[in-house]
């Protein structure tokens, strides 16, 4: 059986490896190149390269991950390809220590639409703060481009100050002062530097900085105590000693006057220190007085972070106008924190307190600070929710937006909505070509891609591969970004470039929900909708994925649930099996979700819950929360509940992919049944 199995799987790989020397050759549709078995080995022979060319550039890649970077640079000159020798050039710039600035400076002038360039501009930044040039060189060698470190804006200020600029000089000092991160060494050249120019407020405010960044600063803080004045002192010091949990802290908090005591920083850390010592209840007072966002950005993440825990806690425990209270003020305006906040303020207020107005201005405003199908979904859909609850006639209307994106939860439960259950999911066909992406192939960018793909370079193709997906113009060329992503073996950014064309409001069928064999070709006792809906939120269908929480495979099977479910079905088991035989991994992964679907009776999101987060879990929430199975707890409040971000997404996200999977193996039409699945599952 296993030779036959390694047969096979040499004549896919040889078979792959003759259709990427067709590469040249146009394809019509995504549905034209197959999902491949097992990831293809690198070619012998590049379409891209002479033999001399493409040989050293695989070895120069595999010298760079060994850090041999004589060996690179000798490989390097032994290249003609002027995008190849680009590509280990590159990698020097991105992870050589001792690359020159020389070296830098180049790739960033030549090469400035390439991955990863913020790190690389750092590091140049850095050399340049170390190895001052002239004032205008300085100026001059940043091409209008506004510095990305610290040591790139001290840099300017050193610049514009030796011009007799003064007052742009101290803007950028500001900037590099109170806002960066800075090495010990290089926090204490600056000091030196512009001792005369920096004030104490400057002083405080650096170390208000670094103290949000955590303990791991609090010495360069403490070294700037006596530079500034002395009350700011006490409160930096307070803030320190709670932080640290140290000796003197109920001391040093006394020695704050009455009105620094409300200060976010102290807040924050008093709460935190009440939360993990004592108990939410006993914080729950001090959070709630957190109502002035920090400057820092990093200031006001970590807050959000406290309150947001501090929010389920107390949904949990139905002080529902204390959660509510908890969400105000977070002082953001766009990002995933926004969405957070705002959502769970609107959802909140809807759901528990019965103030549909007052949710509906939240879902208002989220809808406002957000761009991305996920998110623009479910703020229609609640804003139609809290319209609804409130009588307004507009209800309709706000769930025809959300509505508009057939591959998204809260647009799928949108159109239940506008159609009383009977609603029909329909998928656009993919049709794709050359022709509709133009410039694609010209990209220098998509033939750097290539020549990595040939080389099989996993890492270096997925950098360039999810740099592109940001950067592509439309959905088109992230179709053929997919599909060629495909054609190498490289299915997690295959899958993720498809995912990217939300971006442009639509969905690339095909090359978003892939159907492999391994999958469909399990036994009829599976649900393959359900197999492939977590396969593809967990692995992205990537078969030798291996995760730092130690799961493995296509279906991220971790060792010892494995091993139990290989006992169960009767099976032998190998660890290796789960990256080095697809089929093997996604038929035990496949038994496991079945032995699942059977413990909890059939639900998908408890079942769903547990694959994630481990059937304690599953327990726990019921307890807290109640069981979506009984008919007495609505299933999507029930989700929304889930104090955990990822295991709260990761369910929505399957849950969605489940009914597209359904209309994918339906020539791409199917009914959709998304409450009817949410509330799947026998009551006992």
């Amino acid at each position: 059986m296993c030779s036959i199995k390694n047969i096979q799987s040499r004549l896919i790989s040889i078979l792959l490896a003759i259709f990427i020397t067709a590469v040249a050759v146009p394809f019509s549709s995504a549905a034209t190149i197959p999902t491949p078995r097992v990831k293809p080995e690198a070619p012998n022979v590049s379409v891209l390269l002479s033999k001399r060319d493409a040989s050293n550039l695989r070895q120069g890649m595999r010298s760079a991950d060994f850090g041999d970077w004589e060996i690179v640079k000798r490989h390097m000159r032994r290249i003609d390809d002027p995008t190849a020798k680009k590509i280990l050039l590159w990698r020097q710039a991105l992870s050589d220590p001792n690359a020159s600035f020389d070296v830098l400076t180049k790739v960033i002038h030549e090469q400035s639409n390439w991955p990863r360039m913020v790190s690389i501009r750092a590091k140049a930044e850095g050399k340049l703060f170390d190895h001052p040039m002239g004032a205008n060189d300085t100026i001059q060698w940043f091409l209008g481009e506004r510095p990305v470190s610290g040591e790139g804006r001290a840099a300017m200020a050193r610049a514009y100050y030796a011009l007799g600029q003064d007052d742009i000089g101290y803007e950028w000092l500001k900037l590099a002062w109170r806002e960066s991160k800075l090495t010990r060494d290089r926090q204490r050249r600056i000091f030196k530097k512009f001792k005369s120019k920096l004030t104490k407020q400057d002083n405080a405010a650096r170390a208000d900085y670094l103290i949000w960044l955590g303990r791991r600063h609090f010495s360069k803080a403490q070294g700037l105590m006596s530079l500034m004045g002395r009350t700011d002192a006490a409160l930096m010091d307070a803030r320190m000693r709670v932080a640290a949990n140290r000796h003197g802290m109920d001391r040093a908090i006394k020695a704050i006057p009455k009105a620094r005591l409300s200060d976010t920083g102290l807040l924050f850390e008093r709460a935190r220190w009440r939360r993990k010592r004592k108990s939410e209840t006993y914080a729950l007072p001090v959070y709630l007085q957190i109502k002035t966002p920090p400057v820092s950005e990093t200031g006001k993440k970590r807050v959000w972070r406290e309150k947001k825990i501090m929010t389920y806690w107390a949904l949990k425990n139905k002080r529902y106008q204390d959660a509510y209270d908890l969400t105000l003020h977070h002082g953001f305006t766009r990002g995933v924190q926004f969405a957070e906040a705002e959502f769970l303020a609107g959802w909140i207020a809807l759901t528990h307190l019965d103030q549909p107005k007052l949710a509906e201005k939240h879902f208002a405003h989220l809808s406002q600070g957000v761009s991305l199908p996920v998110s623009a979904a479910r703020a229609k859909y609640w804003q139609g929710r809290a319209a609804e609850a409130s009588g307004d006639a507009n209800a309709m209307a706000y769930y025809a937006e959300a509505a508009k994106y057939p591959n998204v939860y809260y647009a799928q439960l949108a159109s239940e909505e506008l159609s009383n259950g009977y609603a029909t999911l329909s998928l656009p066909n993919e049709f794709t070509g050359p022709e509709m992406a133009p410039n694609f192939e010209t990209n220098e960018l998509v033939r750097a891609l290539r020549m990595i793909g040939e080389a099989q370079h996993e890492r270096a193709f997925n950098e360039f591969s999810f740099h592109l997906d940001d950067i592509l113009s439309d959905e088109h060329e992230l179709s053929q970004l997919s599909q060629l992503a495909k054609q190498y073996g490289f299915m997690k950014p295959s899958v993720r470039a498809a995912k990217q064309a939300g971006r442009f409001q639509t969905m690339l069928t095909e090359s978003g929900y892939p159907l492999p064999e391994v999958i469909l070709n399990l036994p009829d006792k599976f649900d393959i909708p359900f197999v492939l809906a977590i396969a593809r939120q967990e692995s992205e269908f990537n078969t030798r994925a291996r995760s730092h929480a130690r799961a493995y495979g296509i279906m991220q099977m971790i060792n010892a649930t494995a091993r139990t479910t290989a006992r169960r079905a009767h099976i032998p088991y190998r660890k290796s099996w789960l990256v080095s035989d697809p089929e093997y991994a996604a038929k035990l992964g496949a038994y496991h979700l079945h032995d699942l679907l059977n413990k909890y009776d059939g639900s998908y999101i408890l079942t769903a819950v547990a694959y994630n987060a481990g059937s304690h879990r599953v327990s726990q929430w019921i307890r807290d929360y109640g069981d979506p199975r009984s008919g007495q707890v609505d299933p999507i409040d029930w989700l929304e509940s889930i104090p955990f971000s990822e295991t709260r997404n990761y369910v929505q996200r399957v849950m969605e992919n489940l009914q597209v999977y359904r209309a994918r193996l339906n020539n791409n039409q199917a009914r959709l049944k998304l409450m009817h699945d949410l509330s799947r599952g026998a009551y006992r």
